[in-house]
């Protein structure tokens, strides 16, 4: 499917060129897909560990058992990148 820039004198097709470079563009986007999730998933675990979590973990075995729990799992996020 052809690509256009829209331009006050109307659209102007891509150039081979153009088209061939905005591929590259939305294939590197694709490739990266799983890297991108991967790392909101760290980030994500990562912001449960507030600092009112991280006091409880030095007061209650609970809260030692989730901090260590919670840590694997970014560990284990990260080994996917």
């Amino acid at each position: 499917m052809a690509r256009f820039h829209s331009t006050p004198d109307g659209d102007i097709a891509f150039t081979s060129e153009e088209e061939a470079s905005r591929d590259a563009e939305e294939k590197a986007w694709a490739d990266g897909a799983s890297e991108r999730a991967t790392k909101a998933a760290i980030l994500s675990l990562e912001a449960l560990e507030t600092p009112r979590r991280l006091a409880e973990s030095v007061l209650s075995d609970e809260g030692k058992a989730w901090l260590t729990a919670n840590r694997d799992k970014i560990a284990t996020e990260r080994g996917k990148l």
